[in-house]
């Protein structure tokens, strides 16, 4: 056992020691003292130490659970600590090795035992920076990676080396200080505080090695490499397929050569009979020589026809095909949440395949018409008809018939909240218009109903306490609607007035707690669905006048359960009037409700059997390292690609696959 493990160790048996004393024996002792009681015979003369020895022990409790915290805090304000080294190389090997494990080339070494010679290898001793040019997929990552597992063990073995460390810069955005966003890099990947990240680029104790220059639009490269250049760092590697690197003072560049015909034959013969199929499509067609320059071509083009048959249609387009049309789910299912997922990877500059929705204004102008019509003209109404039917069936149970007329006429000023989109499958139109009455009908009706359970135990308190709340509410809504003092005061004259007639009574607090309630969840939906209105550019038409309809069902529901008529409902009426009258306050933009009601909008190109398909395209190679796409080129070719004409394809060529030829293949 090391000292660091002894050292924690020996912390816990003390802490188990020392908060068992006092927890078990002080506390209830103290106690016993406090409330009257003597303290134990055994402790003698030495129990007027209780309550000092009871603080000392808590004392030192509360420092033993808060040792490790303590410590770690003290260690990131100390950047020379061996431990704030060690802790680094560690995350970093961890991030590299899972770097490694997840490519393309590791997947393909794999399946087929092989994987394209990149080279030439990258020289430890970096004196001046270096850049590493090369075509797209010419393996330039692998080689930084490769140097970066060098450095890792040179660092590990000499505490005087610095520590390589791998940046993907297609996330820096040129309005950011490209210091800061370094410094925040290092802190959320491998969790080197700003403070210890400062000193070790001050000390260059750090090798940066810079990856995804080419995610960065041309302008903002060479702004990029200006920053990079005042870093005044010479431990750096910068990946390239461009000129750009050019603007560099000084530098040493290393250029990654295609793959030779010779070094592609190699491969294929190494394969045996699982690459037939490649090498009779290169008898055939010579011209593919030219897609088979790199690494990224061979490994896709070998992935697809690793069960030795395939229809070849350029090197991207085969990869994608074959591949998932070999998969356990739906093809066309998978080839659409790709598209999806390769799309918000695009928009986000990286090569994530994100399991969770992003903020809405990633992907809502991705969705089709469709999806649309679904959900503002099927889901949404009918979510504001089970609004209507369960706040007044809420109310003509509670307050009886008469108020729940008031509430079923009140929902003809709900606001616009139709669209002209086109229309879309009736079938799925018709399940979201249920799902949508449903959850409307729950949500307001259950606010509904608590609303006026807080209202009636409101009405316990002394009438005085209620009068004045009643007045101030009511001078809030008025205020908060019109925006005016005077109106504001004007407003609460009305249930002023009727309390000084019925009093305070329990039906009007009850109705209040109904109307803000119920008032607050409409305009807050309506709030929401505003904002994504906007996100998805599209314009309210027409506005729903058949609401009261559905408010006389629920009134119709209340009759048959029994509810009265009430005639004398004027306190009830006035307090619903008053709490409903507040939703233009919550009909605000709600950023949170928005992305909330968002969500549905994604179901088409991203179901919610997310994780068997990320699951389906990972086992396919389709997607690398758990949830990235193995390049850009993979990422982009699916963003730009017709989802239905490339899952007709995958249809097809399914369909032409054989039982053993449609499983998966080693």
């Amino acid at each position: 056992m090391d000292a660091r493990r002894f050292g924690r160790t020996t912390r816990l048996v003390a802490l188990a020691a020392v908060g068992g004393v006092t927890l078990l024996v002080l506390v209830p002792v103290a106690i016993n003292a406090a409330t009257g009681g003597s303290a134990l015979p055994v402790l003698g003369p030495h129990a007027r130490w209780l309550w000092p020895a009871l603080v000392g022990l808590s004392a030192l409790t509360a420092c033993l659970a808060a040792w490790d915290r303590l410590g770690a805090l003290l260690l990131r304000r100390r950047p020379a600590h061996p431990a704030n080294r060690r802790a680094a190389l560690d995350r970093v090997e961890r991030y590299v090795r899972a770097r490694v494990d997840g490519s393309l080339a590791e997947q393909l070494r794999l399946k087929l035992g092989v994987v394209p010679r990149v080279g030439p290898r990258l020289s430890t001793r970096l004196r001046h920076p270096v850049v590493v040019a090369g075509e797209p997929g010419a393996g330039k990552t692998t080689l930084l990676l490769e140097l970066a597992e060098a450095l890792l063990a040179r660092a590990a073995l000499d505490p005087v080396r610095p520590i390589p460390v791998v940046v993907d810069l297609g996330g820096w955005r040129r309005d950011d200080d490209f210091g800061v966003w370094l410094l925040d890099v290092l802190a959320e990947r491998y969790r080197i505080a700003p403070r210890v990240g400062r000193a070790w680029l001050r000390e260059r104790n750090l090798v940066l090695l810079f990856d995804g220059l080419d995610e960065l639009a041309p302008a903002d490269r060479v702004e990029c490499l200006a920053w990079i250049t005042a870093l005044n760092v010479p431990q750096v590697v910068l990946c390239t397929g461009s000129d750009e690197h050019e603007h560099l003072p000084r530098y040493d560049v290393v250029r990654v050569e295609p793959l030779s015909r010779t070094v592609v034959q190699e491969l294929i013969a190494a394969c045996g009979p699982r690459l037939d199929g490649l090498h009779d499509e290169l008898e055939k067609n010579p011209e593919l020589w030219d897609e088979l320059r790199t690494p990224l071509a061979f490994g896709l083009l070998a992935l697809a026809y690793r069960a030795g048959r395939a229809e070849y249609r350029g090197v991207l387009g085969t990869y994608l095909v074959e591949s998932a049309a070999r998969g356990a789910v739906r093809p066309e299912r998978t080839v659409r949440a790709l598209r999806f997922l390769a799309r918000i990877a695009q928009r986000k500059h990286d090569l994530v395949a994100r399991s969770r929705l992003p903020a809405r204004h990633v992907w809502l102008d991705f969705v089709g018409p469709e999806a649309v019509w679904r959900l503002f003209r099927r889901a949404a109404p009918s979510a504001l008809a089970g609004a209507a039917t369960a706040v007044s069936f809420v109310v003509g149970v509670r307050l009886g018939l008469v108020a729940a007329g008031v509430v079923a006429v009140a929902a003809v000023l709900v606001p616009r909240s139709a669209f002209r989109v086109t229309r879309g499958n009736p079938r799925r139109g018709n399940v979201w218009a249920a799902t949508g009455f449903a959850a409307g009908a729950v949500v307001a009706g259950g606010v509904a109903a608590l609303g006026g359970l807080l209202g009636a135990q409101v009405a316990r308190w002394p009438a005085a306490v209620g009068y004045g709340l009643v007045v101030v509410v009511t001078v809030l809504v008025g205020y908060g609607v019109t925006r005016d003092r005077y109106w504001a005061v004007v407003c609460a004259l009305v249930p002023a007035g009727v309390m000084v007639v019925t009093g305070p009574s329990p039906d009007l607090l009850t109705g209040l707690g109904i109307g803000l309630g119920s008032g607050a969840v409409t305009g807050a939906f309506i709030g929401g669905l505003r904002e994504v209105w906007f996100g998805v550019r599209v314009r309210p038409v027409a506005g729903l006048r058949w609401l009261p309809a559905a408010g006389a069902v629920g009134v119709g529901l209340a009759a048959l359960a029994g509810a009265g008529v009430r005639p004398s409902a004027w306190g009830a009426v006035t307090g619903l009037l008053v709490g409903l009258a507040g939703t233009p306050i919550a009909n605000r933009p709600a950023h949170l409700v928005a992305e909330l009601l968002a969500r549905p909008l994604a179901l088409d190109e991203f179901p919610l059997r997310r994780k068997a398909i990320l699951q389906s395209a990972r086992d396919r190679v389709l997607l690398v390292d758990e949830h990235r796409f193995p390049h850009d080129l993979v990422r982009d070719h699916l963003a730009e690609c017709d989802p239905e004409d490339l899952a007709a394809d995958v249809e097809r060529r399914r369909g032409e696959l054989s039982p053993t030829g449609s499983g998966p293949t080693a």
